[in-house]
């Protein structure tokens, strides 16, 4: 199920609804040498945290030149810095796993893919996230 998630509070929702489970995440960023996050480089936004958190990899990225990949368990940390991004654009590329399972996929902020069973979609939809 394939959704446009704009508004803040329901990625929110969408993460309250994630973050009860145990999961892994993956979140790509570019590794050009840029450091910062700003509005004219948004990419990074999130970048330093997420790379700094306990017990993530990093390794190169094949979807662009100059990308790394940071793979790890969501983590309260980690958590965090995904509740802290909503207060700007978010994170550009990331997906969530489930036992191996890629679950939920994030691209471009806000396109989201949603890879879950019929009971979640229907729990997602009741909140409403449309």
């Amino acid at each position: 199920m394939f959704v446009s998630i704009t508004n803040k509070e329901q990625m929110k929702k969408l993460y309250d609804f994630l973050f009860v489970q145990q999961l892994d995440f993956e979140a790509c960023f570019p590794d050009d040498g840029t450091k910062e996050c700003d509005n004219e480089n948004p990419l990074m936004n999130g970048k330093q945290e997420i790379c700094a958190a306990s017990d993530v990899k990093i390794g190169v990225w094949d979807g662009m030149d100059n990308a790394i990949r940071v793979t790890g368990k969501l983590t309260e940390e980690v958590k965090t810095v995904f509740y802290q991004s909503l207060l700007g654009r978010g994170i550009w590329k990331y997906s969530f796993f489930r036992n191996g399972k890629e679950i939920v996929t994030v691209e471009d902020f806000d396109d989201v893919l949603l890879n879950l069973d019929k009971n979640e979609i229907e729990i997602l939809t009741s909140l409403p996230l449309r």
